[in-house]
């Protein structure tokens, strides 16, 4: 996906997903031995463009329900993030096409897996230490806020900033927070227009960065959005596994190899905005996800909800 935030004439699409071009990194705040991100806000982009990195507010206008009993799965080897939760009782409407069911006791457990990224073990923080995943431990959701704004420490534009480490000793002595699920801070031009786009890979600084649009959706389906924390976040250092094979989502990957789709359960993932092979735009869903002040005029969706063919 790629979100767009373009300031152009009337005929032009405004407040698809999507941004200048930016690197970032992670921040902490906190005390000082809360270990501090290690990059500052860069851009190449025209001033006006860079601005909306600053203000943009998103909104989630998609049909996923918010769930009860929320969990999250981290996989480090597999860049992936699983969100389950059981439907509320009384929901009879029909699920998108890019959840998986199952029945628990009578009840119907949703499952979600979106791609992200992972901490680059070359990568140092402005302390001088190196940069490194949050080690594997059952953390929760315990700080962050609904829309981040870009600012000297990150491109973070508008996006939710979930924090789930919060002061945590690792087993070294190490004390960190600031790790959160965020946007994907790097963007990708395409047809004259910066999107937001996400390189799924070893690339951070050890927050996880997702695309726009997902991280929107899971922050309603665990009720972030609604000042809910606490939701438990399982860190693993191996793949994730679901219906006992290794669990995996459709998004390429970035300076890793991705399992062999024999071996993998894969998760459909829904866009926004998508480039197709011959690089140009297609909006897919942009109706589910957009710059609030601009949903009203997003154009229809181009894809089914329940099955993601195109109309």
């Amino acid at each position: 996906m790629w979100l767009r935030m373009v300031v152009c004439g009337v005929s032009c699409l405004v407040g698809v997903l999507g941004a200048g071009a930016a690197v970032a990194a992670c921040a902490a705040a906190g005390p000082a031995d809360v270990e501090p991100g290690s990059e500052l806000f860069q851009s190449d982009e025209d001033e006006l463009i860079r601005k909306t990195l600053e203000t943009s507010r998103w909104s989630y206008r998609g049909i996923m329900p918010r769930l009860e009993t929320p969990e999250i799965t981290v996989s480090l080897r597999g860049h992936t993030v699983h969100v389950a939760g059981f439907l509320p009782p009384g929901f009879t409407e029909k699920l998108p096409f890019h959840a998986k069911t199952e029945n628990v006791a009578g009840r119907t457990r949703v499952h979600l897996a979106y791609p992200i990224a992972t901490v680059d073990p070359t990568s140092k923080l402005e302390s001088g230490l190196l940069a490194r995943n949050p080690e594997p431990f059952t953390y929760a959701v315990c700080d962050g806020a609904y829309f981040a704004p870009s600012n000297s420490t990150g491109a973070f534009g508008g996006f939710p900033f979930i924090e789930y480490v919060c002061r945590h000793r690792d087993s070294d002595g190490r004390v960190r927070s600031g790790i959160a699920f965020h946007g994907p801070i790097t963007a990708t031009r395409a047809g004259g227009v910066s999107y937001w786009s996400l390189r799924r890979g070893p690339v951070s600084h050890a927050c996880n960065r997702m695309l726009g649009e997902h991280v929107l959706e899971m922050a309603h389906v665990i009720r972030f959005d609604q000042g809910v924390r606490g939701v438990p976040v399982k860190v693993i250092a191996d793949f994730d596994t679901f219906e006992g094979k290794i669990l995996d989502v459709d998004y390429p990957s970035t300076n890793w190899v991705r399992p062999q789709a024999s071996e993998s359960t894969i998760f459909p993932i829904w866009q926004a905005v998508s480039q197709r092979p011959d690089g140009s735009i297609a909006l897919d869903f942009p109706q589910w996800a957009c710059e609030t002040s601009r949903c009203p005029i997003m154009p229809p969706n181009a894809r089914d909800p329940y099955t993601g063919a195109r109309l």
